[in-house]
């Protein structure tokens, strides 16, 4: 199952974006580099209160096609298809249909300086949320791939950091799909859970796709951040929350983990069990988990029902 997660959750890397009217320079800028090939290295780290997770990538994009490398091993992105490999397999998981991106008004792009990062012409900018600094970008000024990346929480501290430690603006090497998949999946579109609502702090349910059983994922983004819920049967879940950090929103314990590039939330509701994978900031967290189902224990006469028919 978590395997299948992990696949999942990174299903908003593979959306084309369609621009749609907000901020027209923001989202000029978040859509520069969707297209440019370069190769690089870089570092990732992402701290929340005593949680952080630092990790070590490679990534290569040439004609269309991009390959990150980590500590975890590799996937590759061609437009609907994501090819993951674990061990010495490659599974696949290639996306039926999804909605065009767009960018929430909420965002605005603040001041442009020009600056020199890895001995390159690059530009800084930053993203506004209202009078808050909410990320620092510094584009290469070539390719207008990012080199450095930062997202700040809700008192301003830096939540993540995404930084390119050696760069070139072109490929370096020449990408391929594996000939073979130990697995093969396809996602298909499946009608939205009565339970998750259309939209939730901001983020608006794009696309719903059906998983194993009963379960569903439903992915909602903003268009500068984005997340999917997992919503599956109330018994079920990752093992790995098990040693996950508590915190409390509202008077009310979730579960978490933050890795490098995502935080992961678990909790049970009174009929379901949902996990949140996204990259958004804790205060964004917060936000959403107070307008989704809240976590809960089932009535007396609930488990009772439960234990006899299942």
């Amino acid at each position: 199952m978590t395997r299948r997660l992990v696949l999942l959750a990174l299903i908003g890397l593979m959306a084309i974006p369609a621009v749609a009217r907000a901020d027209d320079d923001l989202a000029e800028v978040l859509l520069s580099a969707t297209d440019a090939d370069f190769h690089g290295s870089g570092v990732v780290m992402c701290t929340w209160g005593p949680d952080s997770a630092a990790a070590t990538y490679e990534v290569t994009r040439s004609h269309g096609m991009s390959m990150v490398s980590g500590p975890n091993g590799d996937f590759i992105l061609l437009g609907s298809l994501m090819a993951s490999q674990y061990g010495a397999d490659w599974y696949a998981l290639e996306v039926a249909e999804w909605s065009a991106w767009s960018l929430s008004d909420r965002y605005s792009l603040g001041d442009r300086t020009a600056t020199v990062r890895l001995g390159r012409p690059a530009t800084e900018m930053i993203v506004m949320e209202g009078d808050r600094a909410r990320a620092r970008l510094v584009l290469d000024d070539e390719s207008t791939v990012p080199l450095l990346t930062e997202v700040f929480d809700g008192d301003g501290r830096v939540f993540r950091s995404a930084a390119m430690v050696d760069f070139a603006a072109t490929p370096g090497l020449e990408l391929g799909m594996p000939e073979e998949f130990m697995e093969h999946e396809m996602l298909m579109p499946e009608q939205p859970s009565s339970r998750l609502p259309d939209s939730v702090f901001g983020y608006l349910r794009k696309d719903t796709y059906a998983m194993a059983g009963d379960g569903t994922q439903a992915f909602y983004t903003d268009g500068l951040f984005s997340f999917s819920v997992f919503e599956t049967g109330r018994g079920t879940g990752p093992a790995e929350f098990g040693s996950a950090t508590r915190f409390e929103v509202e008077g009310v314990l979730y579960g978490r983990i933050v890795t490098a590039s995502n935080v992961w939330v678990h909790w049970r509701a009174p009929e379901r069990s949902y996990v949140l994978v996204g990259d958004l900031p804790p205060d964004h967290i917060e936000g959403v988990l107070g307008e989704l189902p809240r976590p809960g224990v089932r009535g007396v006469i609930m488990r009772l029902l439960a234990r006899l028919f299942g």
